[in-house]
């Protein structure tokens, strides 16, 4: 079985809808799941698919999905809902490419199938629990199911928030005994949760006041699939049509030829050809 776009992607949505479907009593694949999707899949493209087959290439897209909840941690990574795109800041996207090649396809353009990878594999990703080991087999059935857990679809950003409210939380609550004695403070510890509270309502009103850049779908396949340019100058164009909206409008909306011609100027005027 050769994989593609299309034929990933209707694993992808077969398997996403059979989670949020609703009719599931148990959050787990198992093996009807893959045999049913594994049939479907020889009728939609008349190649011949074992579930062995449809539970690899899960794996596969587990994978990428554990490294997209990575990249969404990365200090400065804001996250575009409306087109579903890991941001960076230009001069923090170019080193980071720089130093992981293989994340540039996850990084300031919508990232494929995302929805159906958070729906399949969210929890699991978000929590690091459940999930099956890059190594494991998916073909192996495990008391009738392979451990991809689905409790729960939410990534979230906001975990240091949370886990420095709890730790004021346990602070103010550790000096209270059974019979609820009044709490004594010692200067170091007030020091401490003013500046913790402070650390929370910073972070709180930054979030709320920075907002997502806006990404054109498009503009990162038009770049990065032209012909006859290395990866690093593709990418140099690539970032300079983001930090100017209406070049990068105007370049998707250009003929493969015209996109060529504007290719080539632009990289031999930055000393890239």
């Amino acid at each position: 079985m050769r994989w593609n776009n299309n034929t990933s992607g209707f694993v992808l949505r077969r398997m996403s809808k059979i989670v949020s479907d609703g009719s599931r009593t148990e959050k787990c694949f198992k093996d009807k799941d893959a045999n049913f999707v594994a049939k479907a899949l020889r009728e939609y493209n008349g190649e011949a698919v074992s579930s062995t087959q449809v539970y690899n290439h899960l794996r596969k897209w587990r994978q990428k999905c554990a490294r997209v909840c990575k990249l969404k941690d990365l200090s400065g990574a804001l996250f575009d809902h409306d087109v579903n795109a890991i941001m960076l800041e230009p001069e923090h996207y170019l080193g980071h490419c720089k130093d992981h090649p293989k994340d540039v396809e996850f990084l300031n353009t919508p990232i494929r199938f995302y929805t159906e990878m958070e729906t399949i594999f969210g929890s699991s990703m978000a929590t690091g629990r459940f999930a099956l080991g890059s190594s494991e087999p998916l073909g192996v059935n495990h008391a009738d199911s392979v451990a991809i857990k689905i409790e729960g679809h939410d990534f979230t950003s906001t975990a240091d928030v949370k886990t420095s409210t709890e730790m004021v939380t346990n602070l103010l609550t550790s000096t209270i005994g059974a019979k609820r004695k009044r709490a004594n403070f010692s200067e170091d510890e007030m020091l401490m949760m003013t500046n913790m509270t402070d650390v929370v309502n910073n972070v709180t009103n930054a979030l709320r006041e920075t907002g997502p850049a806006h990404v054109d779908p498009t503009l990162y396949l038009a770049v990065m699939e032209m012909q006859g340019f290395t990866n690093e100058a593709l990418i140099v164009a690539y970032t300079y049509l983001l930090e100017n909206k209406a070049l990068g409008r105007g370049f998707v909306n250009m003929v493969d030829s015209h996109r060529d011609i504007w290719l080539r100027n632009y990289l031999a005027k930055n000393y890239y050809m």
